[in-house]
């Protein structure tokens, strides 16, 4: 676990609304902390895009469902901090009108190593 210090040069900020619901949400950060040790989760839409404002030194991978894409993706797409956006649909929520939308969006997965594996590269 990270003490609440970057020392990455990558954020990954997971934003979705029901990611205090999942049963699977502590599993699915040790997974990303694998993969970048610092995560920031966050389940208001508000607050996510106030933690993106916020970092200017490091580069952000942003990872939504496909179910709030829409409602973040036009609030954040010209911070020049946001480098990848994944979308992470553990329901196969549909998505397209996102995918022509917004160019530094990487992909859609619908499980959990697919996902970090693409962010690893």
């Amino acid at each position: 676990m990270n003490d609440g210090k970057n020392r990455e040069d990558i954020t990954l900020i997971w934003f979705d609304s029901s990611t205090r619901l999942c049963k699977d949400t502590e599993k699915i950060l040790r997974q990303l902390r694998l993969v970048n040790d610092y995560v920031i989760l966050c389940s208001d839409l508000e607050e996510c895009i106030r933690r993106v404002e916020l970092i200017n030194k490091e580069t952000v991978f942003l990872i939504t469902s496909g179910a709030k894409a829409s409602q973040i993706l036009p609030r954040i797409s010209s911070f020049r901090q946001v480098d990848s956006v994944f979308i992470f649909n553990q329901e196969k929520t549909p998505c397209e009108d996102v995918l022509t939308e917004y160019s530094n969006i990487i992909g859609v997965y619908l499980n959990l190593e697919n996902l970090c594996k693409s962010i690893k590269e």
